[in-house]
Formats: structure tokens, C-alpha cells, sequence
């Protein structure tokens, strides 16, 4: 990690070859804002507004030698899911937001304890996996980078960015990126994220890499262009399971010198989540008109998963009911290996007056495998692997106008396992204030294989099931306007699988003495409605910004459990100091969410379990920041959970695993352009 930084550093600040000649001239104090929306951002709101602390906004930067610095709307960034968008050096509350491991808004997830760990879902569909079939694991998912979150560049100049922030306990957070073109056409990244952060109660070490190299390239007549990339992902966490005795948690009187004394489950577990990607994307077109153009583009990816579970003792307190039942050993070593392979094709007619029209086909091969062969407690036979090759046809279509932005596509397997997936999305832009839009989804999603197939040490987490499709509808709806943005959701999900708890036993304090989990499917009806909605207040120099989510399902059974109310507000302050030489925010953000049952984390499934036992929640969250920007530099100050002390030792994120305590952070995002 050290190396790479030195390296890239080094290379952003010493590599002058891309600089060239802009012989458009900027005035000064114009703010740059584009307004058109790009293919690679079909549906969402594309404009952009650089406000006025951006450094490098409208300002002509003349080297030595006499050549003139792109302005900042020159620096792309291409992105699948986020569209187009500029590199930027501004300092605003979204940055705050922002400023985290994921880097991203995480408003509608609660973080554990330490960084690196998983996260629990207020917000259900927040966590979004689109592989035909999945593998599971999706508690370890959340900090994985999946195609879709890859971005490709096309800079004038070289461009870096360097993030580090502190974690909690021992250890240290980067994120460090470089991007450059060789060539007008042809760009090159290189990029790491690597956590390691040791946490405060025991056995709770997590240590993660995301390492990500690729490219993109087209043609002089752009008839032909092309992205790549390659992904090495390792995201490792010693695993506690909670703690046994939540009273001397919520008694603790010096909880800041006597978090690693409390007992926890498990003293020597551990978890580590791999994956390997290879992915290959490109088009071209057949004939050489701009207006009517007949194309076929083509898919390439390759991905290997694995992920391990460990335990040196699987009953360390030589209990009657350990906690994770019995084993067919004292340790526990279990590993599976899982490889997909996809291969999909495009033939295409775009046309700038009717849109695109695509038909498509897809090939795909799943082999998720495990080294043995295992007879459950009921002498029934696992196997050691399951195999599906699927293939699927459908077809899309894309409509991009100026204002208006629609694409609607189907797929439907025709060999192998049964699925269909349909979506349709459309986007309004009335001018830069107002605009619409409007998602509808309707998915039969094939069960994870952890839901189907599963083995382990413990007797009984292993399993073979042959579940039916989850079928899911979903409608959203998002309104954008100068007084509020809004955001609503109604989804009709049926057959829904989930992971459920066989031993109701609960000990002293309210908690299951025992986790026996396995899965289930829940053949009735869920009705979930969310709605959202987003404000901020501007005074002068004082801002108060809000977002407020309500939440309410309708279910005969409590299957699917979230809180009813989840809420966020900052106050804040912002101005310039030294001349200008400075741009400064500090504030305080309050969090809050309604009690609620919340699911329990299983380690060795490495996913959650619903459980109507214990609920979580109803606890204020106060975290005060000071945040500062000189030039492209960026420092950011936090003081997360400061009220800790003073509301009483009652937060969890589940029944078993406290929420974060006051937790000081120092962090700097710098961006170096050439």
C-alpha cells in the first residue's frame, strides 16, 4: 500500500506529457454547467453545478512552457450506474456525507462498529447485486466493487486522487487513484482501496484491498471503442458474533478502556471474501453514417469468488448450547469456490430521430463448489458442487432527447433456470430546477446459492433446496424541484426467501441463547411503500439540510423488518478565511431511527437473520464535523457518536452487536491535476 501511494503520487505530480494548447477562453467567475444527458446516463439528471469553491473551475493555468491547463469540465468520469460526470475539488454537505469507507451517501445504512465491517440495511434495496444468479454472502457484498461501480476516464492531463481517513483503533484507510490518456482516444486507470482497522471490542480485526486496473479506447471515426478491466478484491474480518452479555455493555462505566474485556461468541474467528473479475466491453458500428447506425456490441466478463470461514474452537465456553450448535469437529474450516462466466451480444439500430432498438442474447455458466461431500443430521446427502448454464434473449430500447430520457428492456432464459427480468425508466428534465422520474421493475429472481446449497463444520448449516424464483415489483418514482425532492416506492414481493432462527430459547438478557439458522420461503404476499424526501434551508451563511424517510409494510408474518422512520439533519456553517485562501464548514448532523426488529448478523453465513425478538433503535446520533479546502486539498475532522456518554449504553446495530462509540476522525482528499 505504501509503495502504491509513493508511485502515485510521484507519477501524478512528474508526468507533464498530456498537457496541451485550449485555445477556448473562459471568462472569469463563469460557472460551468452542462446540461445534456449523456448515454451512459440514461435516466438519471445529468447537470452539474461547480460552485463557486472550486478551485480549479473557470481559472487558465499557464505552465512554463506555455501551455494552458483543461478547466475541470475536461476531466470525465464514465460511470454505468452514476452516468457522466466531472472530477471536482468542491467542499460541500454531500462531501461530508460522503466521506466514508464505501464513498458514499450512507443515509439509509447503519455501519458496525468498526470500519470495514458489514453494514445494516434500514433501507431494504439499498444493496444491489444484478448477477442472473447470485452467490450470497451478501453481508461481505456491501464493500465489494461489482462492474457496474467501476468508472472510466478521459482526462486532458494526468489526474490523481489520494483519499485517507483514520478508522477506529490502530490502522488506516486509502483510497488512491491515477488516470491518464496516452492518446486522445485511448486512457489507462489504476486504482487501490485498502482498510485496515483493528476496532476496540475483541477479535474484531478487518483488513480489506480493492485493487482495480482497466481502460477504454475508441476510434478516430469512433466506429469501434472499447473498456476493460481487471479486479482483485479481498475484504477479510475477524469475526466475535456479538456479544453474551449486553448488560455489561449498557452498564459500562468506562466504556473506552473496557470494550476488550466484555465477552464476546467467538475469540478465533474469521472470514475472508475473494473475488477475481476480468471484464471486456466493446462495440462497433457497421456502416459509417451518424444519423442511422447498425451496431453490435459484446460482453466478456469472468469472475471467481471464494469465501472462508475459520474457527479454531466451535464450543469455547464448553456449553451444552453452543451457539452456532453442534459440529462434526472442534474446528471449523469451511471454503466454497464460485466461478460465473458471461457472455452476452447486442445487434442494435440507433437512430438520432426513433432512439436504439437492441436484441439480445446472453450465455452464462455458474459452478459453485465446495472440496467435499457431506450427510446432514438427517443422513441426507450434500453434493459437492452445483452447476447452471443458462441463456437468455431479450431486447432494449433507448430513447435520448434533449429533455426527455426513456429506456425499457426484457430478458427471458430460454435454457437452463427460469427468469425474467423486465424494466422500464424514463426521465423528464423540464429545465435545470424541475424534473421527473419514474422506474418500474418486474424481476423472477433466481435463489442465491447460499439459500440452495450450503455446507459446514456446523451440522446444521448444511443443506440442498430447490426454492422457487422470488418474484418482485417494484415502482419509484422521483420528483426533483427548487422547494423539495421527493423519492417514493411501492414494491409487491412474493416467495421471498430469508434466513430464520430454529432455536427460541433466549437467555438473561432477552437475546437467543442459540443461532440455529436455516433458510425459508415465505409463499404469502409482502407490500412495502417508502417515500423520501430531501430539503436543505439556506441563510446567509448558515444551511440546514434534511432528508426524512418514512416507511411501512404491509405482511402477515414479520418477515420483512424495518423502522418505520429514519431521519437525517445537519446544521451547519460555511465561509471563506485568509484571504479567500480558505473554504471551511463545520456543523453537527443528527441522526435518528424508530425501534424496530433488526436482523442478526450470522458469521459463518455471512448474511443476516430475521428474528421478532429483540428490537433495536430509537437512540439519537450526534456527529460533529469541521471540514476545510485549500486549493484541491481537502481536510475533513469528524467527531462521530459525541452524545454517546450522555444518552446511556443502549445502541446496537443488532441484538447482539453495539453501534459505534464517540470515535475521532481525521481524514485529507486531495486531487492532483498534472
Amino acid at each position: 500500500m505504501r509503495f502504491l501511494l509513493v508511485f502515485m503520487i510521484f507519477f501524478s505530480v512528474h508526468c507533464n506529457a498530456q498537457v496541451r494548447k485550449f485555445d477556448k477562453k473562459i471568462k472569469s467567475g463563469t460557472t460551468l454547467r452542462t446540461n445534456k444527458i449523456d448515454n451512459t446516463s440514461v435516466g438519471r439528471f445529468s447537470s452539474m453545478n461547480l460552485p463557486a469553491n472550486d478551485s480549479i473551475k473557470i481559472k487558465k493555468i499557464i505552465t512554463k512552457t506555455g501551455d494552458t491547463v483543461a478547466p475541470i469540465d475536461q476531466y470525465k468520469i464514465f460511470n454505468e450506474i452514476n452516468g457522466t460526470s466531472n472530477f471536482d475539488t468542491i467542499l460541500n454537505i454531500k462531501k461530508q456525507y460522503q466521506f466514508n469507507y464505501l464513498r458514499k451517501d450512507l443515509f439509509g445504512l447503519l455501519q458496525f462498529n468498526n470500519d470495514g465491517q458489514t453494514f445494516q440495511e434500514l433501507n431494504p434495496n439499498l444493496l444491489s447485486v444484478n448477477n442472473i444468479i447470485n452467490m450470497g454472502f451478501n453481508a461481505r457484498r456491501f464493500s465489494y466493487l461489482n462492474k457496474e461501480d467501476i468508472s472510466y476516464y478521459r482526462v486532458p492531463t494526468p489526474a490523481s486522487e489520494l483519499m485517507y481517513r483514520s478508522v477506529t483503533g490502530k490502522g488506516q484507510n486509502l483510497d488512491a487513484l491515477i488516470t491518464m490518456n496516452v492518446s486522445e482516444q485511448l486512457n489507462f486507470f489504476l486504482g487501490y482501496r485498502g482498510l485496515r482497522s483493528q476496532g476496540r471490542y475483541v477479535n474484531q480485526l478487518t483488513s480489506n484491498g480493492n485493487f482495480r486496473i482497466g481502460s477504454s479506447y475508441f476510434t478516430k471515426n469512433k466506429r469501434y471503442q472499447f473498456k476493460n478491466h481487471i479486479t482483485f478484491q479481498d475484504i477479510s474480518n475477524e469475526e466475535n458474533g456479538g456479544l453474551v452479555f449486553v448488560n455489561d455493555f449498557e452498564s459500562s462505566n468506562d466504556p473506552f478502556n473496557n470494550r476488550e474485556t466484555l465477552r464476546v461468541q467467538i475469540a478465533d474467528g474469521k472470514s475472508l471474501f475473494k473475488g477475481l473479475r476480468g471484464y471486456f466491453d466493446h462495440s462497433f458500428q457497421f456502416n459509417k453514417s451518424e444519423n442511422n447506425k447498425a451496431l453490435l456490441r459484446h460482453q466478456l466478463t469472468y469472475e471467481y469468488f471464494s469465501n472462508t470461514y475459520q474457527q479454531v474452537n466451535t464450543n469455547p465456553f464448553n456449553s451444552n448450547t453452543p451457539y452456532f450448535g453442534s459440529s462434526f469437529a472442534s474446528s471449523i474450516y469451511d471454503k466454497v469456490r464460485h466461478t460465473r462466466f458471461e457472455n452476452t451480444f447486442d445487434l442494435a439500430f440507433d437512430s438520432k430521430k426513433i432512439g436504439l432498438f437492441a436484441v439480445s442474447a446472453g450465455v452464462y455458466h455458474f459452478n459453485h463448489r465446495y472440496q467435499s461431500i457431506v450427510f446432514d443430521e438427517f443422513n441426507n446427502k450434500i453434493p459437492n458442487q452445483l452447476i447452471d448454464d443458462i441463456i437468455t434473449v431479450g431486447g432494449s430500447y433507448l430513447l435520448n432527447k434533449e429533455k426527455v430520457v426513456a429506456d425499457a428492456s426484457f430478458k427471458q432464459a430460454v435454457v437452463g433456470r427460469s427468469l425474467t427480468d423486465f424494466k422500464i425508466n424514463a426521465a423528464f428534465n423540464l429545465n435545470e430546477n424541475y424534473g421527473i422520474q419514474a422506474y418500474y421493475r418486474l424481476e423472477s429472481r433466481i435463489p442465491d446459492y447460499t439459500y440452495q446449497f450450503f455446507q459446514s463444520g456446523y451440522i446444521g448449516l448444511n443443506w440442498l433446496n430447490d426454492f422457487s424464483n422470488e418474484k418482485i415489483s417494484t415502482l419509484n418514482a422521483k420528483i426533483h424541484s427548487p422547494w423539495i425532492d421527493i423519492e417514493g416506492t411501492y414494491q409487491l414481493t412474493t416467495d421471498k426467501l430469508y434466513f430464520s432462527n430454529d432455536a427460541l430459547t433466549l437467555n438473561q438478557n432477552g437475546r437467543f441463547q442459540q443461532l440455529l439458522v436455516s433458510p425459508k420461503q415465505y409463499g404469502k404476499t409482502i407490500n412495502y411503500f417508502m417515500i423520501k424526501g430531501q430539503k436543505e434551508f439556506a441563510l446567509g451563511k448558515w444551511a440546514l439540510d434534511n432528508t426524512v424517510m418514512f416507511q411501512q409494510v404491509i405482511q402477515e408474518d414479520a418477515i420483512l423488518n424495518i423502522p418505520q422512520i429514519v431521519t437525517r439533519n445537519t446544521v451547519y456553517f460555511q465561509d471563506f478565511a485568509f484571504k479567500k485562501a480558505l473554504f471551511f464548514q463545520t456543523g453537527i448532523t443528527f441522526s435518528y431511527f424508530t425501534k424496530y426488529y433488526a436482523n442478526e448478523y450470522h458469521p459463518v453465513l455471512g448474511d443476516f437473520v430475521v428474528q421478532n425478538q429483540v428490537k433495536v433503535g430509537n437512540f439519537p446520533m450526534f456527529d460533529f464535523f469541521l471540514n476545510a479546502k485549500i486549493k484541491t486539498a481537502q481536510i475533513y475532522i469528524n467527531i462521530d457518536h459525541f452524545n454517546s456518554a450522555l444518552t446511556g449504553y443502549n445502541y446496537y446495530n443488532t441484538p447482539t452487536y453495539p453501534y459505534r462509540d464517540l470515535t475521532f476522525r481525521l481524514g485529507m482528499k486531495w486531487n492532483f491535476f498534472n
